[in-house]
């Protein structure tokens, strides 16, 4: 990944999808324009007027328009935007529950929340088609990333070859433990159990489901960044309670 800044707001991007300029992407941290902590999540340490002025701070410094915040549930449910609205209202989207993949058109920006989950972004350039997938432990079993690919390809003509995947910060395999994986997680998963006892690698899981459903190995980058190992983002399993969050949208 890359650093950037722009109007005080700190960022990274990915070198993937930085050629091409349609597409306006960031990966915020837990540090917001002031160098103090900021969150994109309402939690009891965090006013809702607070998050809702974070949002639009980002949003500004992107160039992009309100974006479609959903609801995340673990589950493997994909929301797709209705192509003719903007989505300016930040109750509208939220409103929805029970999704944790979204699909957006030119035009309209999404994002997710994270703190130790893997945070995907999925892109086509052929079409400017754009998804966003959160995807924790529960939705790695579900296979979610797969299922959205899926759903690009059967419902929009996406070819799979053509999608550039970018993943964001999340729980590395040297911090990924489970402790009752025997139970939690499906038999296959055990193949990528890494030397540490009970600890699997994630983002190769997840570049295993990509590449099932046609991705090119060549199309797909991970920051290979440790959210729990990281000070610059939030983790759950370090007992943050905030959330930082990847933000992308394609210009018309």
């Amino acid at each position: 990944m890359l650093k950037k800044e722009n109007l005080g707001v700190p960022y990274y991007v990915f070198s993937l999808l930085e050629r091409h300029p349609s597409l306006r992407h960031a990966v915020l941290t837990r540090h917001g324009p002031d160098g103090s902590d900021w969150t994109f999540s309402h939690t009891p340490d965090s006013d809702l007027p607070t998050v809702l002025q974070n949002r639009r701070r980002a949003e500004a410094a992107l160039g992009l328009p309100p974006a479609a915040w959903i609801k995340m549930t673990h589950g493997d449910r994909c929301l797709v935007l209705d192509p003719d609205s903007d989505y300016a209202s930040d109750s509208m989207v939220e409103a929805q529950s029970d999704f944790d993949a979204i699909i957006g058109f030119p035009g309209q920006s999404l994002t997710v929340r994270l703190a130790d989950c893997q945070g995907a972004i999925l892109f086509d350039p052929v079409s400017r088609l754009l998804a966003m997938v959160h995807s924790g432990w529960r939705s790695s079993v579900k296979n979610i990333l797969g299922q959205t690919v899926n759903l690009m390809k059967n419902d929009f003509g996406i070819k799979p070859e053509n999608i550039l995947a970018a993943f964001a910060p999340s729980l590395g395999p040297c911090c990924a433990e489970f402790i009752n994986f025997k139970t939690e997680l499906p038999a296959s998963f055990t193949q990528f159990l890494t030397n540490k006892p009970f600890h699997f690698d994630f983002p190769a899981i997840s570049r295993q489901q990509l590449l099932e459903v046609g991705l090119d190995p060549e199309h797909i980058e991970f920051s290979n960044i440790c959210t729990k190992c990281s000070p610059e983002f939030y983790s759950y399993r370090r007992g943050d309670s905030g959330r930082f969050a990847i933000l992308a949208g394609v210009i018309r």
